[in-house]
């Protein structure tokens, strides 16, 4: 039985009573790998039974390793680390809390953590706007989503806000909509290989050429900055 975190805190926060064992390597490495278990283990013809999910022994054992995110060390980790907690994070929030609906602004509310969609990380609570935009794209000037220049999460999470931004984390991040790009395991390793793979899918799915005419996903209309200057927005 899934034993529910405290209401009005991170979905990760510890439960009174069950304790939670120290964790060796990459906890969002591990997260993910038990992500992905949880959805090959309740694919359905008509998606995913979180219901079934929900109440799964496996399901609580993804949640005992989100738990032990708070004392990780947030200058160790790298992008791939970023982009795995984010989709395992998307999954946690679904089951947990719901869909939410096709409106700007119940999405809104969702990927903000205003509906309690968070993780605490290395001490910090972070939302998913928080792990997309704040952190992998490394909080760009004039985005409402970025860390102010005075957030104490802005140090101790330094050494990601100063790698160089890569516009591929865009066909690497799935929130959960058909249309984004599948789930898998990154790791740092691998990244640019993985990231480069994930992107010739994606457009080799998303994007079609007819005649003098590209048809392409809304994605590089949402981040046409991130993809060029002259890409209108």
């Amino acid at each position: 039985i899934f034993i529910e975190a405290p209401p009005g805190g991170p979905l990760n926060a510890p439960v009174a009573g069950r304790a939670v064992e120290p964790l060796e390597g990459d906890v969002a490495a591990r997260l993910q790998r038990s992500a992905l278990e949880l959805i090959d283990a309740h694919v359905t013809l008509d998606g995913i039974d979180y219901a079934s999910l929900k109440t799964s022994r496996q399901f609580q054992n993804f949640v005992d390793i989100a738990r032990r995110l708070p004392d990780i060390d947030g200058a160790s980790v790298g992008d791939a680390f970023w982009i795995n907690l984010y989709n395992a994070m998307v999954l946690h929030a679904t089951v947990v809390l719901g869909s939410p609906e096709n409106t700007p602004e119940a999405r809104t509310d969702f990927f903000s953590g205003a509906t309690g969609a968070t993780y605490e990380v290395a001490g910090h609570v972070l939302s998913l706007d928080d792990v997309e935009h704040a952190l992998l794209r490394r909080s760009p000037a004039g985005d409402a989503r970025s860390f102010t220049e005075d957030d104490p999460r802005r140090r101790t999470f330094a050494p990601t806000l100063a790698r160089k931004f890569d516009n591929r984390i865009h066909f690497a991040l799935n929130c959960g909509a058909s249309s984004c790009p599948p789930v898998k395991l990154f790791r740092d390793e691998s990244l640019d290989e993985d990231l480069a793979a994930a992107a010739r899918a994606f457009v080799g799915s998303e994007v079609s050429v007819s005649g003098s005419t590209v048809t392409a996903s809304k994605l590089f209309l949402w981040y046409g900055g991130d993809f060029g200057e002259d890409v209108p927005r």
